[in-house]
């Protein structure tokens, strides 16, 4: 009797076909993300040509296009569940490729080509002269099938740096303009803090974070590692510590009233934050020159109304809804309540009143979206969340707070 060429009873054979699989799913995997990217692509570009699908007859005008194509990012961020930046950089890396890179992107396509790789040649094309588009292309194309995305990055930029037609200073001049910092809040009452700088100071910066830690590091009873100093210095330079800080604040906290009384040990919240140790709750309230405390029924809850005949929300209702919804209502938005409109869900001239119920923070993207295409919303009685509809008909209910 012959013996079976895949026999599972081999280990090298079960070896092999696990990396087969994995391999098979892999480049699955790449094609799904290039067909993705297509039909993303493929859909802004309807908009743009047809923005009567996505904005009523009397609201089209010269801003027609920017309005549907706006309407239908959040419409597929909806139904993909992903972010609108998401939407449009995947619909812009379909783009950049088939126009400026089509053999690369028939590889994507056919799944032979990383996604990360596709991403960055499309990052690196889009800032290349137009002449220079073929040659980039027939220098990377093995690459991006061959290399690991760090190995086709390097190799990338090396290409493109040949082909520039502007100077280093003139694009690092143009980078500077992209500067930045922003927060990130991650698990367990932490966050994350990231800068985008010139290079030259991120060594500066980096070099003192280094010598401040590495000289308390050097003390005797020091405990703390290096990367803990260098957290802590950074904090330290730009809040100060303990009373010497130069940051005045407002603390709003969530405490549970049996958390409070001693008998539970569920988490208070912190005002745009999140759950947080009871102990560090107490810290912030007696550092803080002033602060709210809410205390919720553990049953219940608190629930905070006004007089809906008048159209402005009070100083109250607006603290309250900014603690509560933290957050822009719409699907997926990550907006903090505080940069966003208070709008109501039911419109006031409708007979909407003004109260915690009919009240939801907005940004003003989200906010403008609602009432110039045909994106809409409503709150059905004794619902908890707003419903957001698409132009295409797509309902989502708004997302519950982060916590």
């Amino acid at each position: 009797m012959e013996p079976l060429l895949l026999d599972p009873a081999n280990a090298d054979i079960r070896v092999e076909f696990g990396m087969a699989e994995a391999e098979f799913a892999q480049r699955t995997q790449w094609r799904a993300s290039a067909e993705v990217f297509r039909a993303i692509d493929a859909t802004l570009r309807e908009a743009a040509a047809h923005p009567e699908v996505f904005i009523d007859a009397a609201m089209l005008r010269g801003d027609a296009v920017e309005f549907a194509e706006r309407a239908a990012a959040a419409d597929l961020a909806v139904r993909l569940n992903i972010a609108e930046a998401t939407v449009r950089a995947q619909g812009h890396v379909a783009r950049t490729l088939r126009e400026r890179l089509p053999i690369l992107w028939a590889w994507f396509a056919e799944g032979e080509i990383h996604t990360q790789n596709a991403r960055e040649a499309a990052s690196i094309v889009i800032e290349l002269p137009a002449d220079s588009w073929a040659h980039f292309e027939s220098q990377l194309v093995d690459a991006a099938r061959t290399l690991a995305p760090a190995r086709f990055r390097a190799r990338a930029q090396a290409v493109a740096e040949r082909l520039q037609a502007s100077s280093i200073d003139e694009r690092h001049a143009a980078a500077e303009s992209r500067r930045g910092a922003w927060t990130e809040l991650d698990r367990d009452g932490m966050g994350w803090l990231h800068a985008y700088l010139p290079a030259e100071k991120l060594a500066m910066v980096g070099a003192q974070l280094e010598s401040l830690a590495f000289g308390l590091f050097t003390e005797a009873d020091e405990k703390r590692t290096m990367t803990q100093l260098r957290a802590d210095v950074l904090s330290d330079l730009m809040i100060g510590t303990g009373e010497q800080s130069s940051v005045g604040v407002t603390v709003a906290l969530t405490i549970p009233v049996l958390t409070l009384l001693g008998h539970d040990n569920q988490p208070a919240v912190l005002e745009g934050i999140g759950p947080i140790d009871i102990d560090t709750a107490r810290r912030l309230c007696a550092t803080a020159p002033t602060f709210t405390r809410l205390l919720t029924d553990p049953v219940s809850g608190t629930v905070l109304h006004m007089d809906p005949r008048q159209y402005r929300p009070s100083a109250a209702l607006r603290r309250w809804l900014a603690i509560t919804q933290v957050t822009c209502d719409f699907p997926g938005c990550g907006r903090r309540a505080a940069q966003c409109d208070l709008d109501h869900s039911t419109a006031w001239a409708e007979g909407g009143p003004t109260t915690a119920g009919n009240l939801a923070h907005r940004c003003r993207k989200h906010h403008t979206m609602k009432h110039q295409t045909k994106w809409h919303v409503e709150k059905p009685p004794r619902a908890q969340r707003a419903v957001w509809t698409s132009p295409t008909g797509h309902s989502r209910e708004a997302d519950p707070p982060p916590f």
